[in-house]
């Protein structure tokens, strides 16, 4: 999914939003359709080993994605538009609408259009380049989009959250972003993080464990090169400790 490469934070990966043509993945329904079956292969795995039964849950899923410069060659080589695709089913299974909310950041944070089935496998060039999203050159802050996901959970909040932060590095709010995670604990809000590539991701280690929370919402998941998993194994990881929080908030 994702491939190697360290965070930049300077100007060298600028990108003139919509000025460079996309190397346009091959992404099929019938390729949708494979994810979700490994979904449901998963879910069935996890009512039968660990009789944890997410069958009938309903949750909104939002993808929160890095846009700062360092991400340029992933979003306009296609391996963003592929990531987003095989994060899709879990939209298309859990949330109410079959919609995947998605969140973009650098400095700051955008909410952007839902992922659908109408848009899902041109959602990058359409969605994001064509509306004047893509990658910039900015510095990379996590407090701005976290808050933004906690918007969202006071703005319905009927269901619980089930939020995939991705970023290929550090954050330069340190401060700031330890009191959105602590803010985030007293929502029905579970923060699933992934760090890409071979940055340090110290500060998303320690955000695994922060203290102050009322309950631990957040979990953490350091992979070089998300295109050697699996949708098996990508799902597996994904949802490892998402039940465990469910059952703490009485959801499950």
């Amino acid at each position: 999914m994702f491939g190697f490469g360290k965070k930049k934070q300077n100007n060298s990966n600028n990108v003139s939003n919509g000025s460079m043509a996309l190397e346009k993945p091959r992404i099929s329904l019938e390729k949708l359709e494979k994810s979700k079956v490994s979904l449901d292969k998963h879910l069935v795995n996890l009512k039968k080993e660990k009789n944890v039964d997410l069958t009938n849950l309903i949750c909104r899923v939002i993808v929160i994605m890095d846009r700062s410069g360092s991400m340029n060659g992933r979003f306009r080589t296609g391996i963003v538009q592929d990531t987003l695709t095989r994060l899709f089913p879990l939209a298309l299974k859990f949330d109410d609408d079959g919609q995947m909310e998605v969140i973009v950041f650098d400095e700051d944070s955008q909410q952007i259009s839902n992922m659908t089935m109408e848009n899902f496998n041109t959602y990058v060039e359409t969605e994001i380049y064509q509306k004047g999203y893509g990658p910039r050159g900015n510095g990379t802050n996590y407090a701005p989009a976290i808050r933004q996901a906690i918007e969202c959970c006071d703005t319905d909040s009927r269901y619980p959250l089930f939020v995939i932060f991705i970023t290929d590095g550090g954050c330069w709010d340190i401060d700031d972003s330890d009191d959105a995670f602590r803010e985030s604990a007293k929502h029905n809000m579970f923060i699933q993080c992934v760090g890409v590539g071979d940055e340090d991701f110290s500060y998303l280690r320690k955000i695994d464990d922060l203290d102050g929370r009322k309950v631990d919402n957040t979990a953490f998941l350091e992979i070089e090169g998300l295109s050697q998993l699996s949708d098996d194994e990508l799902y597996a990881k994904l949802l490892e400790q998402y039940p465990q929080w469910l059952q703490s908030m009485h959801l499950i």
